[in-house]
């Protein structure tokens, strides 16, 4: 059995899920290629020799990212391909179900097979920075999911529900934010007093969307994805987002997975009296556990 795993990243929280999912699955026989999504890479892959795709992103604002959509409506896939989605944000409210409706649209139109969808949770890049606590027990609870998404997929278990009116309406009207970027990069700064000249940030642009004028200093294009890449591992701090940063919802440095997976939890951070922004994750937390109750009896 050949399974590929085809995701766009902004910041690799889809790419550690991608490589979990993918040990997962070799555990399992499945022999596993890995595609990691290039905006700036125009390319139709060959599914013919694959049993299964799995398509992975990042929600952005409700919907998947442009060069992820961009890639899939550029594929052909053969009628029948067995395939499954999976997906991730900080927050699950419900809405975030529908942020798969454009890539449903172009999969029902080719006629493949998709029975399973799965959504991750994963620690902001942006908006706040998450405590560790809780990003430890959201990798936790990925775990118990991804043994309930091989589970189910090798078995064929389809878990597909359909999303609500509500939710098709927001996306749509949303989905401007795909714009969002190309505008916001007007107000982009870089601290020069701050900067160390290391230009991570123009290595790692997915879309070569910075580069260095003719006196050193740091500048931007305007076809930026807002993935939030070059500030969030800015080595030094020295990004300014524009109207996103104005608001507060700048976050830097990346979460250590490795060292957070070591820490001891006391206690449960997601509780029945959560309130506020976390407490769509009860319910998140309530199904993953009794459906992976269900199917292993743990």
């Amino acid at each position: 059995m050949r399974c590929l795993l085809i995701y766009y990243t902004g910041t690799f929280n889809t790419r550690y899920v991608t490589n979990q999912l993918k040990g997962r699955l070799e555990n399992e026989g499945f022999e596993v290629d890995v595609y990691e999504i290039n905006p700036l890479k125009k390319e139709r892959l060959d599914y013919s020799d694959y049993d299964l795709v799995g398509l992975g992103y990042p929600i952005y604002g409700y919907n998947a990212p442009c060069p992820f959509l961009k890639f899939i409506r550029y594929q052909k896939f053969p009628k029948g391909l067995r395939v499954f989605i999976y997906k991730n944000s900080g927050e699950t409210e419900k809405i975030n179900d529908a942020s798969s409706l454009f890539v449903w649209r172009k999969l029902k139109r080719s006629g493949v097979i998709v029975e399973n969808e799965y959504h991750f949770l994963m620690p902001y890049n942006i908006h706040f920075r998450f405590d560790e606590r809780l990003v430890k027990e959201i990798l936790l609870m990925d775990e118990k999911l991804m043994d309930i998404l091989v589970y189910e997929v090798l078995h064929k278990i389809p878990n597909i529900k359909k999303y609500k009116l509500w939710h098709k309406i927001v996306t749509r009207v949303v989905s401007i934010q795909f714009i969002g970027g190309d505008v916001n990069s007007f107000l982009y700064k870089v601290d020069e007093s701050k900067c160390t000249k290391c230009d991570l940030c123009i290595k790692r642009c997915p879309t070569r969307n910075i580069y260095r004028d003719e006196n050193g200093k740091i500048k931007f294009h305007h076809n930026c994805l807002m993935c939030m890449r070059c500030s969030f591992y800015c080595p030094v701090d020295a990004f300014d987002i524009g109207f996103l940063q104005d608001w507060g919802w700048k976050v830097n440095g990346p979460y250590n997975f490795e060292k957070i997976k070591q820490i001891e939890l006391t206690e449960p951070f997601i509780t029945e009296e959560t309130t506020g922004f976390f407490h769509c994750y009860i319910d998140t937390y309530k199904y993953i556990n009794t459906r992976h109750k269900e199917l292993f009896g743990e």
